[in-house]
C-alpha cells in the first residue's frame, strides 16, 4: 500500500472549516439579509406634515374632461332644438297660430255667452282661458275688462286696458272708452277728460258713435 495519502484524507479536517459549511452559512446569511429587506417598515417616520408623495393620479384632468363631454352634450342638444325650431316653415308657423287662434275664438264666445247671462266671473274665466291661446288678442282682454267694470273692480279693468293701449292697440276705440268710464267712476274727471279726446283724435271717423257711447255711459256703465 503505498505510504502517500492525500491530504484531505487526514482526519485533521474535523476540526478545519469545510467549504460545504461556508456556503451553507453564505446562503443563510443572503437569506437573512433579504428577509431583513423585505421587513423593513416603509411607513416608519411618515407623519402628517412629513411624507412624499412618490406618484399622484391626474383626477382633475379626468373631471375637466368629464364636464368637457358634458358641456359639449348640452350644446349638441341646444343646437339640435334650434335646428329643429329653424326648420320649421313660416307656413307651419302661420296654420299653429291660425288653430290658436280658432281655439281662443270659441273660449271669447263662451265667455260673450256668460257675459249676457251677467255671469260676469265666468266669463272671465273663459276670457282668461282665451289669452292662454293669443296673449294678445285685444278684444279678449277688452271683454275682460268689461266684465271686471261692472263687477265694480275696475283697478282690475284699468290693468287690461292700459296694456290694450300700451303694447296693442294704442288707437283701440273700446279701450279708450271703457278707460274713460272707469276713470269717470273713479272720479278721476282730469283722466275721463283725456280719455274722451284721445277716442276722437285716434278714431275720427266714428264720432257719432263715441258720443253715443258717452250719452249711454251717464246712464248704464
Amino acid at each position: 500500500m503505498s505510504s502517500h495519502i492525500h491530504s484531505e484524507l487526514h482526519e485533521d479536517f474535523l476540526h478545519k472549516s469545510s467549504k460545504v459549511d461556508d456556503v451553507i452559512k453564505l446562503l443563510h446569511e443572503i437569506a437573512k439579509s433579504s428577509k431583513e429587506k423585505a421587513e423593513v417598515d416603509i411607513s416608519a417616520g411618515v407623519t402628517d406634515t412629513n411624507f412624499i408623495v412618490m406618484h399622484r393620479t391626474n383626477v382633475t384632468k379626468k373631471s375637466k374632461s368629464l364636464s368637457k363631454k358634458t358641456i359639449s352634450g348640452k350644446s349638441n342638444t341646444n343646437q339640435m332644438t334650434f335646428m329643429r325650431q329653424i326648420d320649421v316653415s313660416e307656413e307651419e308657423r302661420k296654420k299653429a297660430r291660425e288653430e290658436r287662434i280658432y281655439v281662443a275664438n270659441n273660449f271669447r264666445r263662451l265667455g260673450n255667452a256668460e257675459y249676457r247671462k251677467t255671469n260676469f266671473d265666468k266669463a272671465i274665466e273663459y276670457y282668461t282661458r282665451g289669452l292662454t291661446y293669443i296673449n294678445d288678442s285685444a278684444v279678449l282682454f277688452v271683454n275682460r275688462s268689461l266684465c271686471n267694470i261692472k263687477k265694480r273692480e275696475f283697478k282690475r279693468a284699468l290693468l287690461d286696458l292700459d296694456h290694450v293701449l300700451n303694447h296693442l292697440d294704442g288707437c283701440c276705440l273700446r279701450a279708450w272708452l271703457y278707460k274713460a268710464g272707469t276713470l269717470k267712476r273713479m272720479n278721476n274727471e282730469a283722466g275721463y277728460e283725456e280719455c274722451v279726446g284721445n277716442a276722437r283724435r285716434f278714431n275720427s271717423g266714428n264720432l257719432q258713435y263715441i258720443d253715443m257711447f258717452l250719452d249711454k255711459m251717464r246712464s248704464d256703465f
